[in-house]
């Protein structure tokens, strides 16, 4: 990647990406747990009642964060673990941008379950992992080691317009940068 592909592609991120709380630079205590769960479709309940409130639910995801297999809500005076069935958000959207006209392949852009853009590449890539029903699912890593798996919708329209199949198996392309997805066996 160039220079100039480099400059682009920040300046992209930089008008895409809105930015989360600075998660790192807080160091609080842990307080205990509090009573919310996240299913593995997506939804937030609180006190076993899911949470309706949608900006609710997204101050609570700016403040989520993964640390040693664990999910948190952290503010710079107190960590809250909370229970995680398997990703607490869902890619539900996606598109493609153009990163510039000497590109290979445009970036792709995906949109979670509570509005927030990120683009696929080296600091959000694309994994394949074991969902809590034991499939090969994949997932995109987002900051603070949150991760959000990719709704079926979202993964059936790769599948019939960006899915490369390539000897090594199943790819996916955003910009310079290629994810496996598995090998289909």
């Amino acid at each position: 990647m160039t220079n100039k592909s480099k400059d682009l592609l920040g300046a992209l991120i930089k008008q895409i990406e809105e930015p989360s709380a600075p998660l790192d630079t807080w160091a609080p205590q842990h307080c205990g747990a509090i009573d919310i769960r996240i299913t593995s479709d997506g939804v937030w309940h609180h006190a076993g009642s899911p949470i309706k409130r949608d900006k609710l639910v997204k101050l609570f995801a700016k403040v989520l964060c993964q640390e040693d297999g664990q999910y948190y809500l952290k503010t710079p005076v107190e960590k809250m673990a909370i229970e995680v069935e398997d990703a607490p958000l869902l890619i539900v959207d996606w598109r493609l941008q153009s990163e510039s006209h000497h590109a290979a392949h445009d970036v792709l852009v995906c949109k979670d379950n509570v509005g927030r853009e990120f683009i696929v590449g080296e600091a959000h890539p694309l994994i394949v992992r074991e969902d809590v029903n034991a499939q090969q699912l994949p997932y995109l890593l987002l900051p603070h080691g949150v991760e959000a798996k990719i709704a079926r919708a979202v993964f059936y329209a790769w599948a019939q317009e960006l899915i490369e199949t390539t000897h090594e198996g199943f790819v996916i392309y955003s910009g310079a940068t290629s994810f496996s997805l598995g090998s289909g066996a």
